[in-house]
């Protein structure tokens, strides 16, 4: 589920909630509409760092919040 606000976008999955700026939705959008995709795609798509994302989608798989296959 992502939950989407001004200042906020609340990915939860498993009981776990993370807070996340905004910036972050144009990740999380494609991982809670359960697709795959590889996380350069998703770094060029949201303008982030490479490396930030790849931070995020660890820490969502780590939780539980994002499976692994979807993340190429």
């Amino acid at each position: 589920m992502l939950d989407v606000g001004e200042d906020t976008v609340t990915p939860s999955a498993v009981g776990t909630v993370y807070e996340c700026a905004p910036e972050a939705e144009a990740v999380l959008r494609p991982l809670a509409d359960g697709r795959t995709v590889d996380l350069a795609t998703l770094a060029e798509t949201a303008g982030l760092a490479l490396e930030d994302v790849a931070a995020l989608a660890q820490e969502l798989v780590a939780g539980q919040a994002a499976p692994v296959e979807s993340l190429l």
